[in-house]
């Protein structure tokens, strides 16, 4: 899991719907270098937003595109003007963003920041052709079974324990939140079963398709059938820790923490002497 791309283009390598369909509609040659980019507004609520994405291979083609031309020396302006040389330098190639981590492929987005009155974490599934904003968190060639994990009980209760706040929301961190999270090792069996609830909760997310992301995990407002969905997967989730369901919030934490100290005593004992085999003593040649 890492952070998304940042533009550091001071908005001139992101584009509205409107944009987005006034420069394609005079440049239909140009479609491949506009993708749908995803922050973590629009990802709860459902908006839409582009940005330009130019691989090496086109930057003639984009130069040529009048419109995108004068983004890009926009863009390099904006830079240039900053304190920080590491933004002016990247001045020098104002047609990419400032971070790119982009890769072509079916990925789980997380939104960074997240109310604390959330049951659930609420992630999704995107496609090869959106570029993710570093507003959100990003797993990519993600496998199905993990989306199961994040979204799970435990984990949004392990996230309210260790997670930062800005005010009283959540900030989901890859090295905070995610990375330290213990998890076991489990069978392509128990992936394959995640799975299946992984997919339920979609189906019951589709069932209210007229209604954002915001909107159903809403605590108030969830739907019944998104909430037994929901909780069928955590039931899943936590078989892969232990036959016993937890019977409050207190004792997966707590459960958690022992785990969590465990992961780290091992993580110590690494590359240390006592993971080292004990070298052979040279034998003494006879004279």
């Amino acid at each position: 899991m890492i952070k998304g791309c940042s533009p550091g283009d001071n908005g001139n390598l992101l584009l509205s719907e409107t944009e987005r369909n006034e420069i394609l509609k005079k440049h239909s040659n140009i479609k491949h270098l506009v993708k749908a980019y995803l922050g973590a507004d629009e990802f709860m609520n459902s908006g839409k937003r582009y940005c330009l994405w130019i691989p090496p291979n086109e930057v003639k083609l984009a130069y040529s595109i009048p419109e995108l031309k004068q983004r890009f020396e926009n863009c390099k302006r904006f830079r240039l003007a900053s304190k920080k040389e590491a933004t002016r330098k990247k001045a020098a190639t104002p047609h990419e963003f400032d971070e790119k981590k982009y890769e072509e492929s079916d990925s789980i987005v997380i939104p960074q920041t997240g109310s604390e009155r959330r049951e659930y974490i609420p992630i999704g599934f995107i496609g090869p052709d959106t570029v993710v904003s570093n507003a959100t968190r990003v797993i990519y060639n993600a496998k199905p079974y993990l989306f199961a994990i994040i979204s799970s009980r435990l984990h949004i209760t392990w996230v309210k324990a260790v997670a930062g706040r800005l005010k009283t929301d959540m900030q989901y961190s890859n090295t905070i939140c995610y990375n330290t999270f213990p998890f076991p090792d489990i069978t392509e069996n128990q992936k394959k079963e995640l799975e299946k609830h992984v997919y339920k909760v979609l189906e019951e997310r589709e069932s209210h398709s007229e209604k954002t992301l915001a909107q159903l995990y809403d605590p108030d407002k969830m739907p019944q059938g998104l909430k037994v969905a929901h909780h069928q997967l955590d039931l899943a989730v936590e078989q892969c820790y232990r036959s016993k369901s937890f019977e409050s919030d207190e004792e997966r934490l707590e459960y958690l923490f022992k785990l969590y100290e465990q992961m780290i005593a091992e993580e110590n004992t690494k590359g240390t002497l006592f993971e080292i085999e004990p070298k052979q003593k040279k034998k003494t040649k006879k004279k």
